[in-house]
């Protein structure tokens, strides 16, 4: 008896656990996005994703191989930018100590100093443009939080119409445009 009793327990707080709150909250959407895409690239599309209709939602995985493939990218030129960086460096360390020139023996003590700070710069750039690219999913994943529980009702439009105005000192008509917005 008491081993049905554990059997049902398990299996009805899986099935509560699998159920959807129909309420959704804008506050913790937004904020629950926002960290997740924050500790985990593309974990904030991914759970904005999940929570659209079956219509939309296998439309919104674009974003994933940009996220990650930026990421990459910006990976390898701080790894590649860096490797060179080094090679430079222990070049110029070892012409200092004395030794003859091995891997770069075309290029003097000068212009070793400037191609070493030119690939220190495209490290640099490199570092910018990987948190770049990290900043834009995070903030794609809160606008598009925000914009998911955004209010898109027929009750929302603009009406347009020309408006002619009479003048105040003279006998014509001042052609105007105006905008109303029902909300």
């Amino acid at each position: 008896m008491i081993r049905y009793l554990i059997y049902f327990l398990i299996l009805s707080s899986n099935i509560s656990i699998g159920q959807l709150n129909d309420t959704l909250s804008e506050k913790s959407f937004t904020k629950k996005s926002t960290i997740l895409s924050t500790l985990i690239p593309g974990a904030g599309q991914v759970h904005n994703n999940s929570i659209r209709p079956l219509e939309i939602r296998n439309k919104l995985w674009w974003k994933l191989p940009i996220i990650y493939g930026g990421i990459g990218a910006t990976c390898i030129q701080i790894n590649l930018n860096n490797q060179e960086f080094n090679n430079v460096k222990n070049e110029r360390i070892s012409r200092v100590n004395g030794n003859p020139p091995l891997n770069f023996p075309s290029y003097s003590n000068d212009q070793l100093k400037l191609i070493q700070d030119q690939y220190r710069r495209l490290r640099d750039l490199s570092i910018i443009s990987f948190l770049g690219v990290y900043l834009i999913q995070i903030i794609d994943a809160n606008v598009e939080a925000h914009l998911f529980l955004f209010d898109i009702s027929d009750n929302l439009g603009f009406q347009f119409k020309p408006y002619y105005q009479l003048g105040y000192q003279s006998n014509y008509f001042i052609p105007q445009l105006s905008v109303n917005v029902k909300i």
